[in-house]
Parts: C-alpha cells; sequence; structure tokens
C-alpha cells in the first residue's frame, strides 16, 4: 500500500538518478508580461492532461489495486494564467522571513543560521502551515496540485517525466548545464544548478518535494472539477509533488506522481515555492 511520507531527524541517503528538462516543444520563446513578477514565470491558461495517461505492464495486470493508484483516470484540466516562482524557496530567501516574522529557522539550521555556503539551497525542513505563511508574506499562495503540475509539465503535454519520455535524461543541449542521467546528491542543491524547463522553471523535478496548497484525497481523480480544481475542501494529509533528490528512477520521478504528508511534518526532503 502506498504510504505517506515519513521522515527522521536522521535518514538514509539515497541515490537520485535524474534526468534533464528541456525547452518548449515548439522551439518558440514566449514574450515577457511587462507586469510579470521578478523570478516567476508566466503560466500560460490552458488545458492539460492531468494525471498518469500510460498504461504499465502492472496496471494492466492488476498488480497494483485501484486503491493504491491515486494519479488515476487522468482528467484534462483548465486553468487559468498565472504566475510560479522560477526557482525552489531557497534557505536565503527563508532566512529573510525569519528575521521579518520571528519564524522558526529549520533545525538543521546551527544556532538557527543559515550554514556557509548552503544559501542557495532549496529551504528544508519547513513544515505546509510555515511555508503557507511564507507565500502570504510575499503576496504570494502555495501552487493547486493542478498549477504545480501543468507548471512542471512545461508544455510537454501527457509525457511521462517533466522532460519527455526518455527514462535515461538527454544530454547538455543550447549551453545549458542538463540534469545527467544518474546523478546522485544527499541533500538539497543550490536552486537553478540544471536546465529550466519549456515554462523558465527550474528544478521541477530532483530537488525538494514541494507542498502545494491541496487537501490529499486518493480518490479526487475520479470526481474533480474540470476547471480550476482547489482539491477537497478538508483533509487529514497535504498534496505534495515533485520527485526529489532522495527518490529513485521510475514513478517516483514521474510528472503525474503524488505524494501527501501531515501538515505539521518538516522533512527534509520537503521544500517549497509560490505562486500567485
Amino acid at each position: 500500500m502506498k504510504r505517506s511520507v515519513i521522515f527522521t531527524v536522521l535518514f538514509c541517503v539515497c541515490a537520485a538518478p535524474l534526468a534533464a528538462q528541456t525547452a518548449a516543444p515548439d522551439g518558440a520563446e514566449r514574450k515577457r508580461d511587462s507586469a510579470q513578477p521578478q523570478e516567476m514565470a508566466l503560466i500560460p491558461a490552458g488545458e492539460f492532461w492531468m494525471g498518469r495517461t500510460q498504461v504499465a505492464i502492472k496496471d494492466a495486470i492488476a498488480k497494483v489495486q485501484r486503491y493504491q493508484i491515486d494519479d488515476k483516470p487522468a482528467n484534462l484540466i483548465a486553468v487559468d494564467a498565472f504566475y510560479m516562482d522560477k526557482y525552489e524557496v531557497t534557505n536565503e530567501d527563508y532566512a529573510k522571513f525569519i528575521k521579518a516574522t520571528g519564524a522558526r529557522a529549520p533545525w538543521q539550521w546551527p544556532e538557527g543560521v543559515v550554514p556557509t555556503g548552503k544559501e542557495r539551497q532549496a529551504v528544508s525542513n519547513v513544515n505546509w502551515f510555515e511555508a503557507d505563511a511564507y507565500c502570504k508574506s510575499v503576496g504570494k499562495r502555495l501552487p493547486t496540485e493542478a498549477e504545480w503540475e501543468k507548471a512542471a509539465r512545461g508544455g510537454l503535454d501527457r509525457k511521462f517525466y517533466t522532460w519527455g519520455d526518455n527514462a535515461d535524461g538527454i544530454e547538455k543541449e543550447n549551453g545549458t548545464t542538463a540534469i545527467p542521467a544518474n546523478i546522485n546528491h544527499d541533500e538539497a542543491i543550490n536552486v537553478g544548478t540544471y536546465a529550466p524547463n519549456g515554462y523558465g522553471l527550474y528544478d521541477m523535478t530532483g530537488n525538494v518535494l514541494e507542498w502545494t496548497h491541496d487537501w490529499y484525497d486518493f480518490n479526487y481523480y475520479a470526481f474533480m472539477p474540470k476547471k480550476n480544481p482547489q482539491g477537497p475542501e478538508t483533509g487529514k494529509y497535504k498534496s505534495v509533488r515533485g520527485g526529489g533528490w532522495s527518490d529513485n528512477k521510475g514513478d517516483k520521478l514521474a510528472a503525474y506522481y503524488r505524494e501527501y504528508t501531515d501538515p505539521e511534518l518538516r522533512g527534509s526532503t520537503i521544500g517549497f515555492r509560490c505562486a500567485k
């Protein structure tokens, strides 16, 4: 049975083979909105297929029970235009929030101070309420699950990964640094290390997992609204999205993959970015 994300202060280092995220499929440059906030990308309005559109052999032979598959049925979802942070919130960003509000520092910061050299790493060990408060403090909010998945796909609809269908990744191209197929790291990395996706968003796969606005319901896709879904009205867990640095190659790195956890949890592999 699929389990929620669970972390401890001491955790095992896992291998994380990753792959690169590519430019928009048509290669066309998007015009910048003159009112676009700094460090945010405009995600255009439109429809996309949310959820798993691929059929795996294990599904066909009923190896996985229906109640364990929370990313089906896939739905054609319409989402209004919105802005998304290009980068995950960094330790440096979060330190400013702490200074302004007196919020709690992540436990791994010695004496509540960002470790030297880790200022640009994605912040982690921040629970849902703290992430929500941070976004509100800068005039933003957490993205919905639908917004997150549309943004993560970068215009590549119905692909397995945020970079396409190639499980082994792609090579460096256009002078950008791509995510190698077999990179391993044991903690969050500097944001923007690798190439952005087609919407100009970095690290939608391969850094920290990210909190979303939505409550989690494993059966939500069976009855979700087809326009701007906001998730269930109530719940016990919050949805977490994005294949993280501790995840193995395969389903957990897929663009459709869903995770969930207690909103009070501060996890070493969970961070966030904001929308507007």
